[in-house]
């Protein structure tokens, strides 16, 4: 367990609730290199990708994470990973974040200064950002390959990861 540092960001979103919050982090899924005159935003999912976005989602459904609301890079490959997921998290609220596009550790904490006291946020974005998150708040180093998501709980500022789904482990 990781108690937070001290005077971080983070510790001071942690203070402004007891209520228990839970935050699932998840890497998009597989993306294409097909087309190498794309930029890096601009890459879509590959076969793969599109087969285990909504395998997930329904992982993510029926362990019952199922978020309130979902922040999402702005780029192609992590908005394509949510519409697949869409069959499971079509009518939850989405914000369309490109400060989650190859973010710092600082900078997705900044993002997620708008999860609410309770409930469960989910944010899509990217490596190394995604495991850098994951051990920044819990202490833990866990992998994240493609199209993995991690479950986080928060409870009076410790953070702990409950589980991590991977598309080969399901």
């Amino acid at each position: 367990m990781h108690l937070g540092r001290r005077g971080s960001l983070f510790s001071l979103l942690a203070r402004r609730s007891s209520l228990t919050r839970r935050l699932v982090i998840m890497r998009h899924a597989k993306s294409s290199w097909k087309e190498p005159s794309l930029s890096d935003h601009d890459r879509p999912l590959n076969n793969r990708g599109r087969a285990d976005a909504p395998r997930i989602a329904d992982e993510i459904f029926s362990r019952g994470w199922s978020p309130e609301l979902i922040l999402v890079s702005s780029s192609i490959r992590t908005r394509e990973t949510l519409e697949r997921m869409s069959h499971r998290f079509g009518r939850i609220q989405t914000e369309i974040r490109p400060g989650i596009y190859h973010a710092s550790v600082h900078d997705l904490l900044l993002e997620l200064e708008d999860m609410a006291d309770g409930g469960t946020t989910m944010v899509i974005g990217h490596n190394p950002g995604s495991e850098m998150l994951i051990n920044h708040l819990s202490g833990e180093w866990h992998r994240m390959p493609t199209a993995a998501a991690a479950l986080l709980v928060e409870s009076d500022g410790i953070w702990v990861v409950e589980d991590v789904i991977r598309p080969k482990e399901i």
